[in-house]
């Protein structure tokens, strides 16, 4: 299965990785003729995996979406695939039931090591190469306590499959926490300068994945036609919003449950995905589209269609411990000293937290988006569509950003709560 994986991504050549591991796409281009997007070409069983990934970011947004709406219920933001990315390279120091655990929580407990880090890496490397008008970077790092002895295979591993940056650092130093929010703030262009607080002379190591997004649209909005509505809460109390509008062809799909628009960037590779409710909360919609092949059947029937799109200019930034929801989703042994993550070390180690930390801001011309998912280790000995329809989005929706020939999700959000 190796060589097959290896043949496949000799295929996928990726001239512009940087020196310091950060993987960037070309700048915009500004030009009336845009290149076509590279489509990504997957074998039958990375579609699957696809597939498997997109299930855990849906299971991950429903579980996130109940615990704010126990919370504040405000808007938020998560990448699923940074996320992801994070953990399956701290799964890559797993065994045991702890690893059987990580790879049941991430749907990718059919498949080998081998090939979900081959899959990682051919993912990565085919999303920076997709559209070259879109502004796309995804970095990986590891910063490793000096003191402990490391495993070099687990060392390898990330920086053959995720392009892993490595740094031993002195956790005792209170220095390092600024070393690695400066990594997080180099690496998203300045949007999430803050990832940690402080390090501890008894953490083993810390994991980190970000990804910085910039798309224009590419039918842009007319600002001239942004306007203040009322955006109407759940609960039926309403807020001024700026509303932009335009009336364009788009691809568009309704059923019972939702309106679905299609809003693609730059050549088209990426797009955002909003999802509207017909009628009841917005936590109808997360519910229903969690069910067995009902995105993909939804998206199957996109059909290009005249839209009166109205849209809120809209701005999340977000932070979350996800220990929670990473336990409900059944990888809760990582977080106990019953955890084994010997394919790091000799020393008994658990995961102390899972963070991601995020920012979207989306106009009259785009939207920029960033994360950066943190995973921190602990040493345990210490503790059918109409002619025209209209979409406007003055109730709470969700979004999506999805590479459009894979289908994989970058980011998923929720707008309930607007302000002027």
């Amino acid at each position: 299965m190796r060589t097959s994986f290896q043949h496949i991504l000799s295929i996928v050549i990726v001239a512009f990785l940087t020196a310091a591991s950060c993987d960037k796409n070309n700048e915009f281009i500004d030009s009336g003729e845009l290149p076509n997007p590279v489509q990504i070409d997957l074998r039958s069983a990375e579609k699957e995996m696809v597939q498997s990934d997109q299930r855990f970011a849906f299971d991950f947004f429903a579980n996130l979406f109940e615990e704010e709406a126990l919370d504040e219920d405000n808007d938020f933001m998560v990448s699923p695939l940074s996320l992801s990315m994070a953990l399956s390279m701290t799964r890559n120091g797993a065994i045991g039931e702890t690893e059987n655990a990580m790879k049941q929580t991430l749907h990718m407990g059919d498949y080998s090591n081998e090939e979900i880090n081959a899959y990682y890496r051919k993912l990565k490397e085919a999303l920076l190469m997709t559209d070259p008008t879109t502004r796309l970077s995804i970095a990986n790092a590891i910063f490793s306590n000096k003191n402990v002895v490391v495993y070099e295979e687990f060392i390898e591993k990330n920086q053959t499959f995720y392009d892993a940056t490595i740094q031993t650092v002195d956790f005792a130093n209170s220095a390092t926490a600024n070393l690695i929010n400066k990594w997080a703030s180099d690496q998203t262009n300045g949007l999430i300068k803050n990832v940690i607080d402080r390090t501890d002379p008894y953490d083993l190591m810390y994991l980190l994945n970000a990804i910085y997004f910039k798309g224009i649209w590419a039918t842009k909005f007319d600002p001239n036609n942004t306007i203040d509505i009322p955006f109407i809460h759940e609960n039926g109390v309403t807020t001024e919003v700026k509303m932009m509008r335009q009336n364009s062809k788009f691809l568009y799909a309704e059923d019972q449950y939702l309106q679905l628009v299609q809003l693609p960037y730059g050549n088209k590779a990426y797009s955002m995905m909003v999802l509207l409710p017909k009628e009841g909360p917005l936590k109808d919609v997360v519910s229903v589209i969690r069910g067995d092949n009902y995105w993909s059947g939804l998206k199957a029937k996109l059909r290009e269609t005249e839209v009166d799109l109205s849209l809120p200019k809209f701005k999340t930034e977000y932070s979350k411990k996800l220990n929670n929801s990473l336990t409900k989703m059944g990888m809760g042994i990582a977080f106990t000293d019953n955890a084994d993550f010997t394919g790091i070390t000799d020393d008994p180690a658990k995961i102390s937290f899972v963070k991601q930390d995020t920012y979207i801001s989306t106009d009259e011309l785009g939207t920029e988006a960033a994360a950066v998912t943190t995973v921190g280790v602990v040493l345990t000995s210490i503790p059918i569509s109409p002619q025209k329809v209209v979409f406007r989005a003055n109730k709470p929706f969700m979004y999506l950003i999805q590479e459009n020939s894979t289908g994989a999700i970058l980011f998923m959000g929720a707008v309930k709560k607007l302000e002027k």
